[in-house]
């Protein structure tokens, strides 16, 4: 004899549509969040007026070298790609300066000085500086050299440069809560003047609190 058929629902029915519908919502929540962002920075100033700092002691080994024009294309050249091509686009149209850290013939790292024009890649926009304006940006220093006063030592040199150049103004954003960046420049002199946030969502970009004294937005 065959035993009773029971007909019903299987108890897995639609677990395979709850588990679409889920991966689903999770891609838009992705998409969002990859799409918004805000960015909370600190504007920092330094007079020239204000007079020379004290350099900081170089590390043992190290040494900065600024670029001439030439040697700064070819090092664009060399490492740029898409993603960044536009910072160096307007870098060496505006000649900004670049000063490499350097042990034992290799670059442990660099930094920019910027001038008239300055594109930022976490932003996707670019700033427009006043005359006499210096904005330091992109520093960098690798990780197996950090913690050894190399990003210090950048912010010094790159001050005392745009002091001889006779720039008169030096301005550069730091994100709130980066404590390493805002204790080297405020060793250089450079003052939390205020806080601005930027809102980068979809097409938008917008300073959306506190406008910028200076530099201003372009």
């Amino acid at each position: 004899m065959w035993g009773r058929v029971r007909h019903g629902s299987c108890p897995t029915h639609g677990m395979g549509d709850s588990a679409a519908v889920g991966r689903s919502t999770m891609r838009t929540q992705r998409f969002l969040r990859d799409q918004f962002h805000a960015f909370r920075l600190w504007i920092l100033e330094r007079p020239r007026a204000r007079g020379p700092v004290a350099p900081v002691p170089v590390p043992e080994g190290v040494e900065f070298l600024f670029l001439d024009r030439h040697a700064r294309r070819d090092w664009v050249t060399q490492r740029a790609d898409d993603a960044d091509w536009e910072q160096y686009r307007i870098a060496l149209e505006y000649e900004h300066d670049l000063v490499l850290a350097r042990r034992g013939g290799k670059t442990i790292g660099w930094a920019w000085i910027g001038y008239e024009r300055v594109y930022l890649p976490p932003l996707g926009r670019e700033i427009r500086l006043d005359a006499g304006t210096g904005y330091l940006y992109d520093a960098y220093v690798r990780p197996a050299e950090r913690g050894r006063g190399i990003g210090r030592c950048l912010v010094s040199v790159r001050c005392h440069h745009a002091d001889a150049r006779g720039i008169e103004r030096l301005l550069s954003h730091v994100l709130t809560g980066n404590e390493p960046s805002l204790r080297a420049l405020r060793t250089q002199g450079f003052d939390a003047v205020g806080r601005t946030v930027f809102l980068r969502a979809l097409a938008l970009r917008v300073w959306t609190r506190g406008p910028l004294p200076a530099p201003h937005a372009a």
